[in-house]
């Protein structure tokens, strides 16, 4: 129980507990004052799967930025997951205007804290995000690994379909869902974006829950998956905590990470391929405009000009990027051999 560790506790079990009440608050609101959002119909949304550290978030902020879809943004996960409490922040911002924006002071100290810890992608409070953190609300999500590092606590959200019990995921689904309807009646019916690696062992789940949905597939070579997941949960570990040793979820990146590389597709390609595309990562970052115009294609989408000249622009930005992160296996107690055994199906995976 180090001091950061009394302080974690602290913000979990008094602050968490407030701030959750106050959530709830805003559902009631919801019911109270905007009782047309249950009629509001989720049609075709997209969902990105796909292991950590595989180019999902680069992939869900391209598509993004087509103005007829809508993604969370972080201050709606966190601050305003409800309708009432998202009309209550646009006033707030609308008045905060009006007196000279005083507000931008305290977001741009927000964002330059959270920056510091935006270890693998950018975060802010207007970027889009994942998701799946609104079910860190029902106690119900393998990311919860990120504040308690224990992988007996989760393991069962590694194999969801299989292990979870179905009475959690009608749970899980109907609070999620309810969730989707506040976020898209707020954003005028637009097409729906969700982006969560710990969404690939759900799949069928989601498929059952949303019928008409599309699927997005994304996958990388696991020598860069690999290691760059691992130091992405050491990361997580230092922040929340004081670990012994710098790396120590290696097994549980391993584990999760070949279930999650074989059963996506194993469920995902029996679907007509109006609903399933599966993209790999060197294809994306190679041709980004090329790859989103092949996902439309096969999802049907009409690839409006104005996203069209966006995707250029990002295209432009993709051909000058080189990331700066750097991996020792070694350090991390691993070897190309050990992840070439591990995971000698992945030549034959992206074959099929």
């Amino acid at each position: 129980m180090s001091p950061k560790r009394f302080l974690i506790n602290i913000f979990i079990f008094l602050f968490w507990p407030v701030w959750q009440l106050g959530i709830r608050f805003a559902y009631l609101m919801d019911n109270l004052l905007f009782p047309d959002h249950h009629d509001q119909e989720v049609s075709e949304p997209v969902f990105i799967v796909g292991n950590f550290r595989s180019g999902t978030t680069f992939l869900y902020r391209l598509l993004s930025k087509d103005d007829r879809s809508t993604s969370f943004a972080s201050w709606e996960l966190y601050l305003a997951p409800s309708v009432v409490g998202r009309r209550f922040y646009q006033w707030l911002m609308g008045v905060n205007h009006v007196i000279g924006n005083p507000a931008r002071w305290v977001i741009g100290i927000f964002n330059r804290i959270v920056e510091k810890e935006a270890y693998m992608h950018k975060i802010g409070l207007t970027e889009a995000e994942e998701d799946g953190q609104v079910l860190f609300q029902i106690w119900s999500s393998f990311d919860l690994i990120a504040f308690f590092p224990f992988p007996e606590l989760v393991r069962k959200y590694i194999y969801y379909d299989h292990q979870i019990p179905e009475d959690v995921k009608k749970r899980d689904m109907r609070y999620y869902a309810e969730i989707v309807k506040k976020h898209v009646y707020a954003h005028g019916g637009r097409r729906y974006i969700s982006k969560n690696p710990s969404y690939s062992p759900k799949v069928k789940t989601l498929h059952e829950q949303f019928p008409d949905a599309k699927f997005i597939n994304i996958v990388r070579s696991p020598f860069q998956v690999i290691p760059s997941s691992i130091s992405l949960f050491s990361k997580h570990c230092r922040t929340y905590g004081d670990p012994e040793t710098e790396y120590n979820l290696q097994e549980t990146v391993i584990e999760h990470s070949k279930h999650w590389y074989l059963y996506p597709h194993q469920y995902l390609k029996n679907l007509p391929a109006s609903q399933y595309i599966r993209v790999r990562y060197k294809d994306l970052v190679t041709d980004p405009k090329g790859t989103i115009e092949e996902v439309y294609r096969r999802f049907e989408f009409d690839l409006s000009p104005e996203y069209a000249r966006i995707l250029e622009a990002e295209a432009e930005k993709a051909r000058s990027y080189r990331s700066k992160h750097r991996y020792s296996l070694d350090k991390m107690g691993l070897s190309k051999q050990r992840i070439q055994r591990e995971f000698s199906f992945f030549s034959r995976l992206i074959e099929n």
